[in-house]
């Protein structure tokens, strides 16, 4: 019987946390499943690990090392279900995420991700809250993705056109969810239903100065999209805080700007947010 929902797993060498991530997987409250692992050239025991525990929901895809792209394409290949449910390695899945997202979807057939609020815990611990609308995860593209990838749940017909895209890797969850916006609407729900590990060894770190490029570089993208021109140097000082008073003074008055020319009243409001966001970033950081 073909489930429901497939979530799509990568891996490369997480043996050390995977065993906790996939059991956070089976114990979903939801039902209707399969966990499709996509191993990505492992030299560690992650595929092993991932035997052990011995579960008919889960298939293990093996391949050679690609990247986290070429896996997650393949992983797209080789899925059932009417959505797919993006889940990481390292990372816990809360139990009624499933069910509260596919209960979302089916209500709302116009919207082709669902994503989640996340914890944070490991190296950092805070809750982090996404847009929840439509209208304000649109606007909030202009400055970064709007839906965490690790919490996201989308619809397999949406992924029949849209594919990762290799030139985007260390970002391609952004240019993602900015090329699905072009087909539905993307939202997330309040609920944490993902807690997310921060360690030194994850993307975001190890990548950080590839992701910030091209994060700036889909920036400009979608705000071009929708009319509106702006320097790799200004989204680069509004997507990144440096010191508090001059986010406050320069960067923020930018960040309105730009959400009023890309987005109206959400990209205003989205805009305050974001900056808000910023600010207390900049204020930690000193």
């Amino acid at each position: 019987m073909t489930p429901r929902v497939s979530v799509l797993m990568p891996v490369h060498n997480g043996a050390a946390h995977i065993a906790a991530a996939v059991r956070s997987v089976l114990a979903q409250t939801y039902r209707d499943f399969e966990l499709v692992v996509v191993n990505d050239g492992s030299t560690d025991e992650s595929v092993a690990v991932v035997e052990r525990l011995a579960d008919a929901r889960v298939r293990v895809v093996r391949r050679e090392k690609a990247g986290i792209v070429g896996a997650l394409n393949a992983g797209l290949d080789e899925v059932r279900g009417e959505f797919v449910a993006r889940f990481d390695a390292d990372d816990l899945m809360a139990p009624e995420r499933l069910a509260r997202q596919v209960a979302f979807l089916d209500a709302r057939p116009g919207v082709v991700a669902c994503g989640t609020a996340y914890a944070e815990f490991g190296a950092g611990s805070a809750v982090v809250r996404m847009p929840r609308s439509a209208a304000a995860c649109r606007a909030r593209l202009a400055f970064g993705t709007c839906v965490a990838h690790s919490a996201a749940t989308i619809r397999t017909r949406a992924l029949a056109t849209v594919r990762y895209r290799p030139e985007y890797e260390f970002a391609e969850d952004y240019r993602l969810f900015s090329e699905l916006s072009e087909i539905g609407d993307l939202a997330n729900l309040s609920y944490v239903g993902l807690h997310y590990r921060t360690h030194s060894a994850q993307i975001s770190a190890a990548r950080a100065a590839t992701q910030r490029a091209l994060t700036v570089r889909i920036a400009a993208e979608n705000l071009a999209r929708a009319g509106v021109s702006a320097g790799e140097e200004t989204l680069a000082g509004v997507i990144w805080p440096g010191a508090f008073g001059r986010y406050l003074a320069v960067q923020t008055p930018r960040a309105l700007a730009l959400g009023a020319r890309a987005g109206g009243v959400a990209g205003v409001v989205d805009a305050l947010r974001f900056a808000r966001e910023r600010l207390n970033t900049a204020l930690r950081s000193g």
